[in-house]
């Protein structure tokens, strides 16, 4: 643990708050585009492209955090990565050029790429038994309202400042969580001295690729985009093979050969999945088809996000009187539930019923995720753990890349309220075909334990 005593809370909060405010900064550009575009003259897509190159550098950082985890002391690494996060939060906020609010975005997604593993690893090496399940749904309730309260918070505090002061606001913030981490960060692992792969880094690459073209239109550029496809999927499948066969890999993969750990992955994946898909689906469908705007649709899009909180602060207590097993079932089972609801309620939902069925969607995905990932590295040696949460991470965000993607294509595809039918129906079939998975594994077990 260092020289320090550990303030267990104090390190808690301290890491939670810095998590929430990187977080944060990723979707608080979106309510303000035009006002990029004439500020910078630049075009629509450039100021999308300051978002996607965030998601992309994040993946890309994510990965050498285990590495990062290992290699330097976390008391150090931490104020490297608000360091890193304040520097690019500046830029973003104060250049008169394109050019330097892009390097902003990209210091930006290197410091909460690294920061979401490395917040979930700290948390469990400083815990044991049920108090994982406390920190952990302490993390969820963090990530989930940065995720899907994120966008919200920070329109409504865009419409009392502009968007420069807004994120020099949370450089101040930022500083003063710097000053807390000197206080309360300490180390919590043992450092060790240990190579960096540069060639796992560029095999790595090939996730960068499919992630862009999960993020980008492919209108008008079929045959190159193809190239990228075949590209990143060669790299890919060298990402895996270095994994494999290296003596130090910088990502062990090996925590996929454990079977329960697969499971909890699908299941913390898809549940995210849905989560952003719902966050996308939402404000679309106030604006588009209520014709609601402004602050009510903000407010309204809070709801879920705050019952969300609740619901992970309450899962440890869940799963020590339900089980683990049951717990995330009745998650899955609210959660297909909700889809269908909105599925079968589309031609008639309101904001009231929108705000009640997401509410739903919320529960069933605070059940499931963060339970799912704690549960997850239950099954992992203590050394694969930082990797385990790595990988769960990076799955995640495929993943909703993955569903952003393919609603975004059925949206285009049907116009008007059938392709909301289309994009709720998609995440209903996938959240059922994960709970079939589910009962299966969990009814294969028992019987299993009976045979014993």
């Amino acid at each position: 643990m260092g020289k320090r005593k550990l303030h267990r809370g104090a390190f808690i909060l301290v890491l939670s708050i810095a998590t929430f405010v990187m977080a944060l900064s990723m979707l608080a550009l979106s309510p303000v585009t035009t006002t990029l575009m004439a500020a910078w003259h630049v075009s629509f897509a450039q100021v999308e492209w300051l978002t996607t190159v965030f998601l992309l550098v994040m993946c890309l950082s994510m990965l050498v955090s285990p590495w990062l985890f290992n290699r330097i002391g976390f008391h150090r690494l931490i104020l490297l990565l608000l360091a890193c996060f304040m520097v690019g939060t500046l830029l973003l906020a104060l250049s008169p050029r394109y050019f330097l609010a892009l390097v902003g975005r990209v210091l930006e997604a290197v410091a909460l790429g690294a920061m979401f593993p490395l917040y979930q690893s700290a948390l469990l090496v400083i815990t044991t038994g049920p108090a994982q399940e406390t920190v952990m749904g302490i993390a969820g309730a963090v990530m989930s309202l940065a995720i899907v309260g994120g966008p919200a918070i920070a329109e409504l505090a865009l419409t009392v400042i502009n968007w420069r002061t807004f994120y020099c606001l949370l450089v101040v913030i930022t500083i003063i969580i710097s000053l807390g981490s000197f206080r309360w960060v300490t180390n919590v692992v043992p450092v060790q001295r240990r190579p960096f792969d540069w060639r796992s880094i560029i095999y790595s690459l090939g996730i960068f690729g499919l992630l862009y073209l999960l993020n980008t239109s492919w209108s008008g550029r079929l045959v190159p985009l193809l190239m990228v496809f075949v590209v990143s999927l060669l790299l890919l499948v060298a990402f895996f093979w270095r994994q494999l066969h290296s003596t130090r890999p910088l990502l062990q993969i090996r925590a996929l050969r454990y079977g329960r750990f697969d499971l909890c992955l699908l299941l913390s994946g898809v549940a995210y999945s849905s989560l952003v898909g719902l966050t996308v689906l939402l404000p679309l469908f106030y604006r588009q088809i209520l014709l609601e705007r402004g602050l009510k649709v903000s407010l309204a899009l809070l709801v879920p996000a705050l019952v969300l909180v609740l619901v992970n602060l309450a899962t440890s207590r869940l799963t020590d009187w339900l089980g683990n097993g049951t717990v995330m079932m009745v998650g899955m089972v609210i959660l297909t539930g909700s889809f269908l609801l909105f599925v079968v309620e589309n031609h008639s939902l309101t904001s009231v019923k929108l705000i009640t069925i997401s509410c739903l969607t919320a529960i069933g995905t605070g059940l499931v995720m963060m339970p799912a990932t704690t549960q997850g590295t239950t099954f992992l040696p203590s050394a694969l753990v930082a990797h385990g949460i790595t990988i769960i991470t990076v799955t995640r965000q495929l993943l909703g890349s993955l569903g952003t993607a393919l609603l975004t294509l059925l949206l285009l595809l049907a116009p008007g309220r059938l392709g909301f039918v289309w994009a709720f129906s998609m995440f209903m079939l996938m959240d059922l075909v994960v709970l079939g998975t589910l009962v299966m594994t969990l009814g294969g077990k028992n019987r299993e334990n009976k045979e014993n």
